[in-house]
């Protein structure tokens, strides 16, 4: 068992809580395993993968048994282009965790970590894109991730985690700094979401870490033309792709091991912003 790691054994174990959101398949499942393996119990959520995301939770479930953890993981559908069910949602999951000093007799409950991976990656072509591309987007990548972190304030705040709770975004390498032809919803909602990371990272402090992970390609996308595989491992210094598994134990360093780092981006990208 890594040092991080809580004592299931313990008479002072307390469980600890992460929701991620888009955990259905590739990094967001890669996550969830990775988490479940530290003893994290899993909310996960999807937007139209209900089997897959059932998968998740149920490897998730036995990776956390393999590490020595009774893990338990749910899942939930969510579509965060509706920025009005995704705030209900998390209030709904704010209320199942109760309120410190509330009524009934119960104990407050905390979320740990809240992982913002779902992602809208959507090819748009120029001249043909429209106002509500962009705030499909948005929506999918700022404005929901915005209200539920918001919303989830209080059992964020509670999280007995050194340096406190993380939520944890994705943002984009290609969207900081760069510009792709045919994605510029995508990208520009993406070079948006640093900006929200750095902002709450102030609002949520001091109890809450807030951290912003900037991949490059963390696998490839489906039908990836292979000369434009070539192209872009021919322009990083480290000559490979990403694993989802690289991207999900940055999420796990930062959530228990970076507890006096906060607001910062960091890329996984393989050294491709250098050229």
């Amino acid at each position: 068992m890594s040092p991080e790691s809580p004592n299931p054994t313990s008479p002072h174990f307390a469980r600890r809580t992460a929701l991620i959101t888009g955990a259905s398949h590739r990094v967001g499942r890669a996550i969830s395993l990775e988490l479940a393996r530290a003893g994290f119990d899993l909310v996960l959520t999807y937007r139209s993968r209900a089997d897959e995301c059932g998968e998740t939770a149920r490897l998730a479930m036995e990776a956390g048994q393999a590490a020595g953890f009774a893990i338990s993981a749910s899942t939930h559908a969510l579509d965060l282009s509706d920025t009005k069910a995704a705030e209900e949602f998390a209030r709904a999951r704010a209320a199942v965790c109760g309120t410190a000093g509330g009524g009934g007799g119960g104990t407050a409950t905390a979320i740990d970590v809240l992982v913002h991976n779902a992602s809208e990656y959507r090819a748009n072509t120029f001249g043909a894109t429209s106002a509500g591309d962009l705030e499909v987007a948005h929506r999918v990548e700022v404005v929901s991730p915005f209200l539920m972190t918001q919303a989830l304030r209080e059992p964020l705040s509670r999280s007995m985690l050194p340096g406190g709770a993380s939520v944890i975004f994705f943002s984009d390498t290609y969207a900081l700094g760069r510009a792709r032809a045919g994605f510029t919803p995508y990208m520009v909602a993406k070079a948006a979401v640093e900006t929200l990371a750095r902002q709450l990272a102030v609002e949520l402090a001091p109890k809450v870490r807030v951290h912003c992970i900037a991949p490059g390609v963390i696998l490839w996308p489906d039908d990836f033309p292979s000369a434009a595989k070539d192209a872009i491992l021919a322009r990083t210094p480290l000559a490979r792709t990403g694993t989802a598994e690289d991207a999900a134990r940055l999420v796990r360093f930062l959530a228990l091991e970076a507890s006096f780092a906060t607001g910062e981006t960091i890329r996984i990208d393989g050294g491709r912003a250098l050229r």
